[in-house]
């Protein structure tokens, strides 16, 4: 068994390698004259990361912009920073939601009533803890045009300042590529993606397949709305953003723990026995090198370190995480496990997941699961 993990590991790390080599990233030229663009920034008790983000949007270089802020039913300052940072700069709308209708999820329901306002030709879905280098959106913009393309995700900077900030954000990257291939999005096929970071969609498209609407109920909103972009026939498109778009994806151990809370059982199907599989198949291949090292099978467990290692360099580049963080992927996936494990529990208990303030039944969520 042990073995066989190991040699898995050496899969993985060859489909990594190539998709790091694959991966284009973000060309620098841009276009003369740009389309109309929407960028929709749903923030709900975001007063800590909020000012700074929106900061460094309002500064990007881009003629023909709209920039859509909802506050959803934010208790903090939220609000208050959204409409300073507005005050005479007549790119930026503030909505305020007050309510959040049945049959929704705060943030899907936020973009919605964004889009409502949004006047672009191209619609940006991003995030309140988002910052933008001056040129990035007209670069994106740039290259979407040119390409054709009806989505186009960008891969952004993860900036992560703990220690385990670095080592989980490299593991969890390495499992979501080699799940779901983003180097292959643009050919035919089955593997689509979505970045929450930066999803930018044709406007004509995205109301086409009925917004939000479609993915109301959706936990991982931005990847089931590029699940659908790619199986309507639109073109998708992923490419690394380099230093162009960045984010802190969490904040320390607690925050990693947190973040992953109410997605990591519905990414599972919000099928207990799942989750208890999926939980074991990653302990015994997060563990299985420093077992087989323990137990003396030292040429086993070193390939698999190594091959854990070779993740975390082709990864380095492009995410901006440590070269040396695969020497800390057996830590990593322990950790992985134990948030798989939490999400579930916490869901099942509870009959569904509490999230900044709401609670979605697991009925419904399941009843909206594709």
């Amino acid at each position: 068994m042990m073995v066989l993990a190991v040699l898995a590991w050496v899969w993985v790390a060859f489909v990594h390698v190539r998709v790091a080599l694959r991966l284009r990233m973000l060309p620098s030229s841009r276009l003369a004259e740009l389309p109309g663009l929407s960028v929709l920034i749903p923030a709900c008790n975001e007063q800590d990361t909020l000012a700074a983000a929106l900061r460094s949007l309002l500064a990007v270089d881009y003629a023909n912009l709209q920039i859509v802020l909802v506050n959803d039913r934010s208790s903090d300052a939220t609000g208050d920073i959204m409409e300073s940072l507005a005050a005479g700069d007549e790119r930026v709308t503030v909505v305020h939601v007050q309510e959040l209708p049945p049959g929704w999820l705060g943030k899907t329901h936020a973009l919605q009533v964004a889009s409502r306002q949004a006047r672009g030709e191209w619609l940006l879905f991003s995030d309140a803890d988002v910052h933008f280098e001056p040129d990035s959106l007209a670069r994106a913009v740039s290259l979407a045009v040119t390409g054709d393309w009806d989505h186009l995700c960008l891969g952004p900077k993860i900036q992560g300042e703990t220690f385990w900030e670095k080592i989980f954000t490299a593991f969890f990257c390495t499992a979501f590529f080699f799940r779901y291939r983003p180097d292959l999005v643009e050919r035919p096929g089955p593997y689509y993606v979505g970045v929450g970071a930066f999803n930018l969609v044709r406007a004509s498209v995205y109301r086409e397949l009925g917004g939000h609407s479609a993915v109301a109920m959706q936990v991982l909103d931005d990847m089931e709305l590029g699940r659908l972009i790619k199986g309507r026939g639109f073109r998708q498109s992923f490419v690394g953003g380099g230093q162009s778009v960045r984010v802190r994806w969490a904040v320390g151990l607690r925050g990693q723990i947190g973040v992953l809370e109410k997605n990591a059982f519905g990414g599972l199907g919000y099928s207990a026995a799942f989750a208890l599989l999926a939980s074991l198949i990653t302990l015994i291949a997060s563990v299985a090198p420093l077992w087989l090292l323990a137990t003396g099978h030292i040429g086993w467990g070193l390939l698999g370190l190594l091959s854990m290692q070779a993740c975390a360099l082709a990864s380095a580049p492009g995410l901006g995480s440590p070269r040396w963080a695969g020497i800390f992927f057996p830590l990593a996936g322990v950790l992985l496990v134990y948030i798989m494990l939490r999400s579930a529990w916490l869901c099942l208990r509870r009959g569904g997941i509490m999230w900044r303030g709401t609670f979605y039944s697991l009925e419904e969520l399941r009843r909206a699961a594709p």
